[in-house]
C-alpha cells in the first residue's frame, strides 16, 4: 500500500453515488465486504491519521480535565453516594458530544470531505439527546447481558450506528437505536465479524510498545465510518460541516 501526501484539508469532491441511505439501509439493500471495508480504510488513513490522534487528543485531554476537577472537588465536598452518580453522569454528558465528533471525523474522511481535530467539539448541541441515547442504549444492552448473555452481544453489535444517525440524521434517540438494529440485523454476522476483526488488528498492534496503533486507531475511526456510509449514505449537512 502506498502513501499518499495528499493534506486533509484538500479530499476529493465527495461523491454519493452508490452509497447507501436510510432506505436502503433498512431494507438491506447494502454490500457489506470486511477485506474491502478494512482495504479501503487503510487507504484513507494516509494523510488522515494525525489529525484524528489530535482529536483523539481533544477527548483525552478533556477527559483528563474533567477527572482532576472530580478529584479536587472530592477534596471538599462531603461524600455522597447520590453525588457521585450525579458527578459521573455529568461526565458522560460531556464526553457523549466529544465521542461522536470523533466518530463523524471518521464518517467524513469516509465520504472523503473535508477533516479537521476541532470537529471533535462539533456536537455539543446535541449534548442531551447523545446523553438520553447512550443512557437507553446502555440500559437494554446490560438487560440484554442478565438475559443469558447473547441478546447482550446482539445489541452491542446493533446499536453501533444509533451514534452517527442521530447525529447526521437527526433522528430521535428510540428511532437512532431502531434504525440502528433493523440496518445491521440485515448482516449482524458480518459486522460483528468486522468487529473482532478490527479489536484483533489493535490488539497486535500494542505488541511492539504500542506504535502500530499510530495506524490502526485512525484505520479503525474510519473504517466505522465507511462502514456507516455504506449502510446509511451521509447527509449533505454533515458533508458541508454546515451543522
Amino acid at each position: 500500500m502506498h502513501m499518499s501526501s495528499k493534506p486533509d484539508n484538500q479530499p476529493s469532491e465527495p461523491a454519493m453515488e452508490g452509497y447507501g441511505s436510510l432506505e436502503k439501509g433498512l431494507a438491506g439493500d447494502y454490500q457489506l465486504s470486511i477485506s474491502n471495508l478494512l482495504s479501503e480504510s487503510w487507504e484513507k488513513t494516509h494523510g488522515a491519521k494525525w489529525t484524528i490522534h489530535l482529536a483523539m487528543g481533544i477527548y483525552f485531554g478533556i477527559y483528563i480535565l474533567l477527572i482532576l476537577a472530580v478529584a479536587m472537588a472530592a477534596l471538599v465536598l462531603p461524600e455522597s453516594g447520590v453525588l457521585e452518580i450525579i458527578i459521573e453522569l455529568t461526565m458522560l454528558a460531556i464526553t457523549m458530544p466529544l465521542w461522536a465528533g470523533i466518530y463523524m471525523i471518521g464518517v467524513r474522511r469516509a465520504v472523503s470531505a473535508p477533516i479537521r481535530a476541532g470537529q471533535t467539539l462539533d456536537y455539543f448541541s446535541k449534548t442531551l439527546p447523545l446523553f438520553g441515547l447512550y443512557l437507553l442504549m446502555l440500559i437494554l444492552i446490560l438487560v440484554g447481558f442478565l438475559l443469558l448473555i447473547i441478546p447482550g452481544i446482539y445489541l452491542s453489535v446493533a446499536y453501533m450506528l444509533a451514534i452517527p444517525l442521530m447525529v447526521d440524521r437527526n433522528l430521535g434517540i428510540w428511532e437512532a437505536l431502531e434504525t440502528s438494529r433493523k440496518a445491521i440485523n440485515k448482516r449482524w454476522f458480518t459486522i460483528f465479524g468486522l468487529t473482532l476483526v478490527i479489536m484483533l488488528i489493535n490488539l497486535v498492534a500494542m505488541i511492539p510498545l504500542g506504535l502500530g496503533l499510530i495506524w490502526t486507531i485512525p484505520m479503525s475511526t474510519i473504517a466505522f465510518g465507511v462502514l456507516y456510509r455504506n449502510i446509511f449514505g451521509c447527509s449533505q449537512q454533515t458533508i458541508s460541516g454546515n451543522l
